[in-house]
């Protein structure tokens, strides 16, 4: 709020309450409410809530909507911004940046990539894991305020400057097994509000952690120089802007109580279940990778859709379009070799160790990964 009127952004600023919604018994979104109003929170609590057929509801008053990107576009920028430049690899013995353009030497250096790309450091590959959400766009406004289902794969529902998003259908990224994603979202919306003139469908990935909160803090234990931002676990509007001012206050020495709250190296009590569960997936994928055998060949391949089968004598990526065309790339994620997985939702190709996602071409999307896949070769759908 103060930066917004410090510097007359128009980003769409907007008072709405938000809800926090279930059907089952309620009894965790209770005791959430009562440590809420302990807290003095402005909140009350709602049983049977017919905006979207819920039983119960915790409702927080007086919150915030806002446009994210019309808010950063309205910042002041006195620092320049080099775009289409990847970082591939960071050296942090020399604080170097090695990108696909230029080697950058920096006094600090902050690892913001969504996914921390350096694997030799801080073991992030066993503390977080990727999860992929879908969202679909209404011009109709069926909704004036904001919700959220307290199931994981539960139902988000807010409105925007003339419309509405529904979004759903949550699962860690490279777990395919349930298609039409965008079909299941409009079926709810048309059943919950009469709503099928959907525009626009879109996917979203989100990082999460053991305990739902961010790690922002030095890379590793003992590094002076490199920072990481990441696991904002949905909440990036807000953990963002927390997090920033963290890294900020840490780089100019500067007092800051959220220090420990948010170091990446702190102590997650109960998680270590969660890092060996971590680890069994990511184990089992690779050792899919490394043995598993695909008697499959590409005239198995529906059009418009990807599977990794057995091509010219290797396991491949393929990916066969409306007219009978193939994309075949090599089946492995190029971060540590996990198999990768089509989604047939998003049209990407994805690792399911931890999360990585390419286009049918082999590009990346999101990371860990930094080097594309290979394209082996883009051809008819023959052999010859």
């Amino acid at each position: 709020m103060k930066l917004i009127d410090k510097y007359s952004i128009n980003c769409n600023l907007a008072q709405a309450d938000s809800y926090v919604f279930t059907d089952g018994d309620g009894a965790a979104l209770r005791a959430n409410f009562k440590l809420l109003v302990d807290f003095g929170a402005d909140c009350e609590w709602i049983e049977n809530l017919p905006a979207v057929n819920a039983a119960y509801a915790l409702k927080m008053n007086g919150e915030y909507m806002f446009d994210a990107l019309k808010f950063v576009s309205g910042l002041p920028r006195n620092f320049e911004i080099y775009e289409k430049t990847r970082a591939i690899e960071i050296n942090c013995d020399s604080n170097t940046v090695i990108t696909d353009k230029a080697i950058i030497k920096a006094k600090n250096i902050v690892v913001a990539t969504h996914y921390p790309i350096i694997n030799t450091h801080g073991g992030y590959i066993f503390k977080l894991r990727q999860s992929q959400s879908y969202l679909a766009a209404s011009n109709t406004r069926f909704v004036d305020d904001m919700y959220l289902d307290e199931r994981r794969d539960g139902l988000t529902l807010r409105p925007y400057d003339g419309g509405t998003v529904i979004g759903g259908g949550d699962h860690r990224t490279g777990r395919c097994a349930v298609i039409d994603k965008f079909g299941n979202l409009k079926e709810h919306a048309e059943k919950l509000f009469g709503i099928s003139d959907f525009t626009h469908g879109w996917c979203a990935e989100d990082i999460m952690t053991a305990d739902g909160m961010p790690m922002a803090g030095r890379y590793w234990k003992n590094s002076r120089r490199i920072y990481v931002i990441t696991g904002f676990n949905k909440w990036g509007m807000t953990n963002s802007l927390v997090c920033a001012a963290l890294i900020r206050d840490m780089i100019l020495g500067r007092e800051n109580e959220y220090i420990s709250l948010f170091a990446p190296d702190r102590r997650i009590s109960g998680a270590f279940a969660d890092y060996l569960k971590n680890s069994f997936v990511t184990a089992k994928d690779l050792v899919k990778s490394y043995f598993g055998i695909s008697f499959k060949t590409y005239k198995k391949i529906h059009a418009d859709s990807g599977k990794v089968v057995w091509y010219r004598g290797k396991k491949r990526a393929v990916f066969k379009d409306a007219n009978g065309k193939l994309y075949v790339i090599g089946s492995k994620c190029p971060h540590l070799h996990g198999e990768l997985q089509w989604n047939s939702d998003s049209k990407c190709w994805e690792c399911p160790c931890h999360g990585s996602r390419f286009d049918y071409y082999g590009n990346v999307v999101s990371e860990p990964a930094t080097k594309a896949c290979k394209c082996v070769c883009i051809c008819a759908d023959s052999e010859d």
